[in-house]
């Protein structure tokens, strides 16, 4: 089977920086998509909140969730949420040869990974599932490019297939 891995991007999101998420097939209509929001939940004007936002250690609550479903009910979740961040759009590629019973085990333990902005954050943590699914030549490593931990760019730099995602009023 042919598989397929996809990341989502909300250009909004981490001060217009973006963020994204991720969701891969597992089987023939049957997908894992989630993403670790890491949510800032503090007056905007509050240093000392920002600076502890900056680093969650493994373990602690990120924010982290996925789901299970078909190809269109991953892309509706994704984009019409009201639990979790949603996506303006994202990008598909075609894996010739994916593994993803590792890739949703990569995908689980960044559940409890924790999360920093420059050594753990939702680029980094979405190659990792990137990696175990088989697209590691595919999609580009943040690691080296330091540009490509910014959301934005390392989505702008993914090669794949466009899908503008609408949400609903």
């Amino acid at each position: 089977m042919e598989g397929e891995f996809f990341v989502f991007i909300n250009v909004k999101q981490a001060a217009q920086f973006g963020h994204v998420g991720w969701g891969f097939r597992l089987e023939e209509d049957r997908y894992m998509f989630g993403a670790t929001d890491h949510l800032y939940r503090h007056h905007d004007m509050d240093l000392p909140a920002w600076i502890d936002y900056m680093s969650v250690p493994p373990g602690e609550h990120t924010d982290w969730w996925c789901g299970y479903g078909t190809r269109d009910e991953m892309l509706q979740a994704m984009s019409r949420s009201t639990e979790h961040i949603w996506y303006h759009r994202c990008k598909s590629v075609l894996i010739a040869k994916p593994d993803p019973q590792k890739a949703e085990k990569a995908a689980r333990l960044t559940g409890c990974s924790g999360w920093t902005v420059l050594t753990n954050n939702c680029v980094q943590q979405s190659y990792e599932i990137v990696q175990a699914y088989g697209a590691e030549t595919i999609i580009p490593n943040p690691w080296k490019n330091p540009f490509n931990l910014i959301p934005r760019v390392w989505f702008n730099s993914f090669p794949g297939t466009v899908i503008e995602l609408t949400r609903e009023a």
